[in-house]
């Protein structure tokens, strides 16, 4: 049965991945490519608080202090600050990413340098960095997206992890199931909808994973998005998201205020998205 269970989980990485028509991969090693942080034990953070953060991670939720302690043990430490490339093949291939504190960006870049952006996972959640080779040879990479602290358990601590922690490897399918459902639906709203609409969805998105009340009792995104990076999101250029996002603020739906995204009037943003 926990053999299964791990049979099963890499089959649904695997497909997440298939989905995305990519390789896991950054890099490849180049001596030319980004300044990778050295990996530590994680003596720098109190035990205490290191505990703490990864009691809050969605797939080690069932865990008692004592198995958090165990996985605490099992796991290195990576300090990162924003725009930092991670993920490491020869270090980290197979391997578990949990996202302690921070943001991670997952992305991708085209044959012509075109920059897409898969996915954004904020703390308290894992990456599973499973590599495999595509017909395409397109690469995904994963980045810091501002100061962020990550603990990484090699494939080895992993297998063992889930073959003797089941309820884990359940949490873990779940989560990929969720991501692959995630992705299928952006992929669909590249395909079916306008710009509005992609972008409006999109907000959605954001406001669900970090949206914040403001004072007047409205919604706001905290992290102050460029243009170009709202485009990576939903596979539109710079120019079509600044019109778009002109429109929704020209009929009051949004609001921005020092480049971050006030959300007036949600309804009409949800009725936006869709269209």
């Amino acid at each position: 049965m926990r053999r299964c269970i791990l049979l099963l989980a890499t089959t649904m990485v695997a497909a997440s991945v298939l989905a995305s028509g990519v390789t896991l991969v950054v890099n490849e090693g180049s001596t030319d490519g980004p300044n990778y942080p050295l990996e530590t034990n994680g003596a720098a953070m109190p035990e205490e608080r290191r505990l703490k953060l990864l009691s809050l991670v969605d797939v080690l939720e069932p865990l008692s202090e004592e198995e958090l302690k165990d996985s605490a043990k099992r796991c290195t430490h990576i300090s990162l600050q924003g725009g930092d490339d991670f993920y490491r093949p020869e270090l980290h291939d197979g391997g578990l990413f949990l996202i302690l504190e921070g943001r991670v960006r997952v992305y991708h870049i085209a044959p012509a340098g075109k920059e897409t952006t898969l996915d954004l996972l904020g703390s308290g959640t894992v990456l599973w960095a499973c590599s495999m080779e595509l017909m395409s040879g397109q690469a995904v990479h994963a980045q810091a997206v501002g100061p962020t602290v990550l603990a990484f358990m090699g494939r080895e601590d992993l297998e063992h992890f889930v073959l003797n922690k089941p309820k884990v490897g359940l949490r873990l399918m779940d989560l990929l199931a969720q991501r692959l459902g995630s992705s299928n639906e952006r992929m669909a709203e590249v395909a079916h909808k306008d710009v509005l609409s992609r972008l409006a969805s999109q907000i959605l998105r954001l406001l669900e994973s970090e949206g914040v009340v403001d004072r007047r009792g409205g919604c706001k995104l905290p992290t102050a998005y460029t243009h170009e990076e709202l485009g990576t999101m939903i596979g539109a250029e710079r120019v079509a998201v600044n019109k778009a996002l002109g429109r929704l603020q020209g009929e009051g739906v949004v609001k921005l205020k020092k480049r971050r995204i006030h959300v007036s009037d949600p309804e009409a943003l949800r009725r936006l998205a869709e269209q």
